[in-house]
């Protein structure tokens, strides 16, 4: 493992004169207590907005680094192996929260990776092609962002789809403090119980049936629905914001 940790050892003087003697010493994480390990470049990511944010300060970041054309220096690798570890963090913060489109997510996700092993093995050119990558898949979760962040419009109705037992689409971005319309359109032959704990909401709906479900208004949230006969594959989320 080639990053290591950078230990300052400070000495003092018993002259009443102050010498502070910095001596640099590299230590191997894996040699480290569990505490020191977890520590280790740690990157914490609270919500999925300072996820974002994170994912275009960091590309940004890394891109600087890589404009110099010259071979790399190590510490430069080593500081794109670090920038790797809040990019990781900044992706599964957005899987959690469902904030960004999956297959796009992936596309991100497998570039960070590779840049995470490429840089610590101080491996430049698979760095170097592993960003051209990452750019544009960023540019991809930044315009998702950008939606994200617009404020939904208020519809006549808004339609939810049943087919196969799941729903589609997964996520529903309505606007807050509206009473809300719902068709709920099951496309499969057999009936499915639109089910809100959240939202207070239950309803059967028939095989190849439509049903309307009146909900809200909704304070700023996540709310979760689900398909009583199919809990595992049909589950949603209505988002007010």
């Amino acid at each position: 493992m080639k990053n290591f940790l950078t230990v300052l050892t400070i000495s003092v003087l018993s002259a009443g004169v102050s010498s502070y003697v910095m001596a640099e010493t590299e230590v191997d994480p894996k040699t480290l207590s569990q505490e020191a390990r977890d520590a280790h470049y740690k990157a914490s990511i609270a919500t999925a907005d300072e996820a974002f944010k994170a994912i275009d300060e960091k590309v940004a970041e890394i891109s600087g680094i890589l404009k110099n054309e010259n071979e790399l220096e190590f510490l430069e690798l080593e500081s794109i192996h670090e920038i790797s570890y809040t990019l990781e963090a900044a992706v599964d913060k957005l899987r959690d929260e469902k904030a960004a489109n999956m297959a796009k997510l992936d596309v991100l996700d497998e570039a960070v990776q590779a840049i995470h092993f490429a840089s610590e093995e101080q491996q430049e050119a698979q760095t170097r092609a592993w960003f051209a990558k990452l750019e544009p898949a960023a540019g991809n979760i930044k315009m998702d962002a950008e939606i994200a962040n617009t404020a939904p419009q208020l519809k006549e109705f808004y339609e939810i789809t049943i087919k196969d037992h799941t729903f589609s689409p997964v996520e529903l971005i309505v606007p807050a403090g509206q009473r809300i319309k719902l068709r709920v359109s099951n496309q499969d032959a057999t009936p499915e119980e639109f089910e809100s704990h959240d939202m207070k909401r239950e309803k059967i709906i028939g095989g190849n049936k439509t049903a309307t479900i009146f909900v809200g208004p909704l304070k700023p949230g996540k709310y979760h629905y689900f398909g009583e006969f199919n809990m595992d594959t049909a589950n949603g989320y209505i988002i007010a914001k």
